[in-house]
């Protein structure tokens, strides 16, 4: 085996690792605010995913253009990014990192409650979320 053919398997391992160790989600808290009818993939695009609710927010919020969407949340997580995918990357890696205990590759989300003025963002109902982690399945 070659040393490049091991470096490959690596970095292949790495990017394709945190799809791959997603098990069944747990249960979210029964709640009217829930979004995505329960457990929300951490990873992926699209409906069910939390990078689907960031990006339907954005494109709620008006943000219809990508330098439009990047430059806002470079705004929100206060961070120089140039491209979106880099800004995925980085909220996936928080969200995995700080809400998702049981590391299962799910976490509630929820829409916010009560008045968030005090960030000062009108788009804050559209473009902010809840979290938590799902109950593990096998508890």
């Amino acid at each position: 085996m070659s040393l490049r053919f091991v470096a490959i398997a690596i970095i292949a391992a790495s990017v394709i690792a945190p799809y791959d160790l997603q098990s069944d989600p747990g249960s979210c808290a029964r709640d009217s605010k829930l979004l995505n009818n329960g457990p929300t993939s951490v990873y992926g695009e699209g409906p069910g995913t939390w990078w689907g609710l960031v990006v339907g927010g954005l494109v709620a919020a008006g943000f219809d253009q990508e330098a439009e969407q990047v430059a806002y949340l470079n705004q929100v997580f206060g961070t120089s990014f140039s491209t979106l995918d880099d800004l995925k990357a980085y909220n996936l890696q928080l969200v995995s990192d700080a809400w998702d205990k049981n590391q299962n590759g799910y976490v509630c989300a929820y829409d916010l409650r009560g008045t968030r003025a005090y960030l000062h963002d009108p788009l804050i109902n559209l473009t902010y979320f809840g979290i938590s982690d799902d109950k593990d399945a096998k508890q």
